[in-house]
């Protein structure tokens, strides 16, 4: 059995042996697509950010079609030859192909294998050839003290990337570092040329009621705020907050705007902003706010953008689980371990079915967020009959679409 923990302490050993491999990863972690077919890997063991140029071609689907697939594992396994646990560390969804690629570790042939695998709605998964592919790295090389770790066997360097988000010829990372002021997020241009700028963030955590200069962003994403780029970025334990892109200069020391208090006991695992379209005809904007140990947070970016133009929390929460700052939606999304734009129509999630402990890649339609297969309710009964009217017409048409998605078009009601 591998795990995330025994993963970075083999890699991290062998990088300490010298036991490097041109263009292949020694630890799989955050995925990010970028400009011309460019998948990035980061690779917490290497200090390193692999930039693959995947094969020229690929096709739009014609039409947006939901993933239903329930036991990844087996599929993954069967694919990449794998024995024993698969660990997931991050999921992506390429943009043109809305085919889902995720990096994982799993040992094949006896050995502990980093790999990425490309996996279809229709529960087509492939092997990416990483050897195979041109790449190209950032190192970096101010990374933690490898000698330092957490809770006994979490090494420092895994947390040398938490976050990847590309923006207009640059790549965002987020990370640690072995400065005085440890959380930091660089900004490195691609195609890599070597330069990058690197800015220290401090924010002030309303449920810890202190400033925090050490523990990094987890999870992030870049969008515009009132026409001007900002980083929007969850921590653990759950501040929000935000940071002008502007302010991001090499060497800069910047105090980041606490926006929301999310909840105590919690580590964000994907911030995502998507659009959705709306009954007038139009599109709406949205950040979801991924939690492990929470439900998830819905935010509206104009909600968003008002909160980052006020003055931001700078008192403590008046309780322990008490949240504070912008208005946020709870979302039934249990059991999720990474969520990614799909399509227009759908999120996608890899999630733990907590009855089997299999792992899910399965889709939530917008809007919904939430599968309906996942219930047994009122409605599921063979003699329920839905009452005359608008109302209940809307709802039995928007659980027939909801029905075809996941799979089960013989239970749709007339």
């Amino acid at each position: 059995m591998v795990t995330f923990r025994q993963t970075c302490s083999l890699a991290c050993l062998l990088l300490g042996a010298g036991m490097a491999q041109a263009d292949l990863p020694r630890s799989s972690g955050i995925l990010e697509f970028g400009p011309d077919n460019t998948l990035f890997l980061a690779d917490a063991a290497s200090g390193a950010i692999h930039a693959y140029t995947l094969p020229a071609g690929g096709t739009p689907p014609e039409q947006d079609t939901a993933f239903n697939l329930l036991d990844v594992d087996a599929l993954v396994a069967e694919a990449i030859g794998a024995t024993g646990r698969i660990v997931y560390s991050d999921l992506a969804v390429h943009p043109v192909t809305r085919a889902a690629y995720v990096s994982l570790t799993a040992t094949v042939a006896g050995e502990l294998a980093h790999k990425v695998a490309v996996i279809t709605p229709d529960g087509g998964v492939s092997d990416l050839d990483l050897a195979a592919l041109e790449a190209s790295q950032f190192s970096i090389d101010d990374g933690p003290d490898p000698a330092v770790s957490f809770w006994r066997d979490i090494p420092a360097p895994s947390l040398t990337v938490t976050d990847l988000d590309y923006v207009d010829g640059e790549l965002f990372v987020a990370g640690i570092s072995t400065g005085e002021f440890a959380s930091t997020l660089r900004r490195v241009p691609y195609p890599f040329d070597g330069s990058a700028g690197s800015t220290s963030i401090e924010m002030y955590h309303a449920a810890h009621d202190q400033n925090e200069t050490r523990a990094p962003i987890r999870a992030m994403t870049v969008v515009e705020l009132d026409g001007a780029p900002t980083v929007v970025a969850a921590y653990t334990c759950t501040p929000l907050v935000t940071v002008p892109v502007d302010s991001l200069t090499d060497g800069a020391h910047v105090f980041g705007k606490t926006v929301a208090e999310l909840g105590y006991g919690n580590t964000p695992l994907d911030v995502v902003p998507f659009a959705v379209g709306n009954r007038q005809g139009g599109v709406d904007n949205y950040v979801l706010v991924v939690n492990r140990e929470m439900d998830a947070d819905l935010i509206a970016l104009g909600e968003l953008a008002t909160a980052a133009a006020a003055p931001g929390l700078t008192e403590p929460v008046p309780y322990l689980g008490a949240t504070s700052g912008v208005t946020t939606v709870p979302l039934p999304l249990s059991g999720v371990v990474h969520v990614a734009d799909q399509d227009a129509q759908f999120l996608l999630g890899l999630r733990r079915d907590l009855d089997t402990g299999a792992m899910e890649l399965v889709s939530f339609r917008k809007g919904a967020f939430f599968r309906l297969s996942d219930f047994i309710s009122e409605y599921n009964f063979p003699d329920y009959a839905y009452a005359s009217g608008e109302a209940s017409d809307g709802l039995r048409m928007f659980q027939n679409m909801l029905k075809a998605d996941e799979g089960f078009p013989g239970q749709i009601r007339q």
